[in-house]
């Protein structure tokens, strides 16, 4: 089963994302800023790591750049409502996997995610 990092400092957020990738089989952590994430990646081996870039404190992307050095073989998702993402993403090559728009389609983004894991975790739901 896949583990994935759920990181964002939206409670609602955190909260939807935890129900729709549970709900897909994934097994999920959670926390609401970059260094609780980086915690928690001491003892959870997360294969994705799905971040919000607007947090107080350490960005998302700031974040990822961490996850690269401490699990390089993490899949980085940069989730994001905002325009202001694509000024300070190019400056950082190789840091985001994936790229998800906020609001997402919970069809698409599940999709993504078993992608991004090249179809390691759950089957999809009804097979």
């Amino acid at each position: 089963m896949a583990r994935i990092l759920i990181v964002d400092d939206e409670v609602h957020v955190v909260g939807a994302l935890r129900r729709l990738l549970r709900r897909e089989g994934f097994c999920i952590e959670v926390a609401l800023n970059g260094q609780e994430a980086l915690e928690k990646l001491a003892t959870f081996e997360a294969d994705v790591v799905i971040s919000d870039f607007r947090m107080r404190g350490m960005n998302g992307l700031e974040l990822l750049g961490q996850v690269l050095r401490v699990a390089p073989r993490c899949v980085r998702v940069l989730i994001s409502g905002h325009a202001d993402l694509s000024s300070g993403s190019s400056s950082h090559p190789g840091v985001i996997s994936h790229f998800i728009s906020k609001p997402w389609d919970d069809e698409r983004l599940v999709a993504d995610v078993r992608a991004l894991l090249g179809g390691q975790g759950p089957a999809p739901s009804g097979v």
